[in-house]
């Protein structure tokens, strides 16, 4: 028992520091199942499809039971001719009950239009869920990459310091044995100073952005893990294919297209008012009466009708005539929004597609300027603590290191968001 209770003691601040690795598949499941965005917009569609029934559209009958209770009472006074007098309290009790029918037989497709629009209220609903599940892949996908590059900053700033600290012991020693100056080793202290604050600025920037993704996954902003780096393969795209797939997939089109399907119904639903409308109605009802004053004591009855009615509206005064107009005209300024929208995306799509092949050029140049410039630092140092150059010539190698590095994790960064915006655009992010 001893050695377990060691054994926990020694293992326990491992376990409790350790990170899980959360790779970006992983992050997009738990998102999907617990961003508050999600199920909130999950619910938003199950209530729009329960508004997709036939009542609803005003179809079927409409089946009401009715039924009243009246009571009275009053003093009766009565006198007759052959000199009786009657004088009492009289009362009176009248229970009514009836089944009534209403069904609209015809009304020129107004019911069948709102039915259908009805039916593709559920589906823009659909889609509208769509693009909010897309808009928080991305909003992850962005966020997961950004930690990422911050991760890469704080690896290369680290790799940076090494530098930074060997320039610092040269100079140090230099000075110290006579052989060079103060100067030099205040300048090397001050450099590695800034580059240790990058560093802490660095740290800050990784921890608010696993912050920032815990928000996006519904955890506890504390939680802490460790991201899989991506192996930085790129995929091989095609503009046309891109394209097409974009008319075909892209979410804002898509639900721009539903819009102009539910406005066209619109239309059909207002020009159905020009028409005429047929009712059937038919009742079923029950009377009865109960008095102790007057001629008849009681009484009962029961009746039963079926009828149809129908209108025709001839004039109002061009109010459906306009109605229908103005419906015409908001189904005009959809189209034109449609067609704006998908000019707008295949410009947005050429643009990231320029990007991505630029960014992709991009990288394999940063991919060997810092090698390049890696080797040109290894061999400056080693001049520089042989006495074969100054610290000038050691401080421009440093700070080409460094922004060789940093354009490094810069370029893998973006060519990671080009290739979302090219998902993103062609509605290949969400199935």
């Amino acid at each position: 028992m001893k050695r377990w209770y060691y054994l926990c003691l020694v293992l326990l601040p491992h376990i409790l520091n350790s990170q899980s690795i959360l790779t970006l598949n992983e992050t997009i499941r738990v998102a999907m199942e617990q961003n508050y965005g999600i199920q909130i917009s999950v619910l938003e569609q199950t209530a729009d499809a329960m508004e997709v029934y036939k009542a609803n559209a005003g179809m079927g009958p409409i089946l009401d039971w009715n039924a009243s209770f009246r009571a009275t009472g009053n003093n009766v006074k009565q006198n007759y001719l052959d000199g009786r007098v009657v004088k009492r309290w009289g009362r009176s009790i009248n229970p009514n009950t009836d089944i009534s029918l209403g069904m609209t037989l015809y009304d020129g497709g107004r019911m069948q239009a709102t039915y259908e629009r009805l039916g593709l209220y559920g589906q823009y609903s659909e889609l509208q869920g769509k693009l909010i599940i897309q808009s928080t892949i991305v909003d992850v996908m962005l966020t997961y990459y950004e930690i990422i590059k911050h991760k890469k900053t704080v690896s290369y700033l680290n790799t940076i310091i090494k530098y930074y600290k060997e320039r610092l012991n040269i100079t140090e020693e230099r000075w110290l044995v006579g052989k060079g100056s103060k100067l030099d080793f205040l300048q090397s202290k001050t450099d590695l100073n800034v580059q240790l604050s990058e560093l802490a600025k660095a740290g800050n920037n990784l921890k608010n952005s696993k912050v920032v993704l815990n928000g996006l996954l519904n955890r506890h902003p504390s939680l802490d893990f460790d991201v899989e780096e991506s192996k930085d393969i790129q995929s091989n795209y095609e503009l046309s294919q891109l394209e097409n797939q974009a008319i075909n997939k892209n979410r804002d089109i898509l639900l721009m297209q539903k819009a102009m399907d539910i406005s066209y119904k619109q239309e059909v639903e207002i020009a159905a008012a020009r028409k005429p409308q047929v009712f059937l109605n038919g009742s079923i009802g029950y009377a009865y009466s109960n008095t102790n004053t007057g001629f008849l004591s009681s009484s009962q009855n029961f009746s039963g009708g079926i009828g149809v009615s129908a209108n025709w509206n001839l004039f109002d005064g061009n109010h459906r005539k306009n109605q229908i107009a103005i419906a015409r005209i908001n189904s005009n300024i959809i189209e034109k929004q449609h067609e704006s929208l998908e000019f707008q995306i295949h410009n947005d799509l050429i643009y990231a597609y320029n990007q991505y092949l630029s960014d992709k050029e991009l990288l394999q140049f940063e991919e060997e300027n810092k090698s390049i410039a890696e080797e040109n630092l290894s061999i400056s140092i080693e001049k520089f603590r042989l006495g074969g150059s100054s610290i000038l010539e050691l401080s421009e190698a440093q700070r080409a290191y460094d922004t060789a590095l940093n354009r490094l994790v810069d370029s893998a960064y973006n060519i990671k968001i080009s290739e979302l915006n090219l998902l993103r655009l062609s509605g290949s992010l969400v199935e």
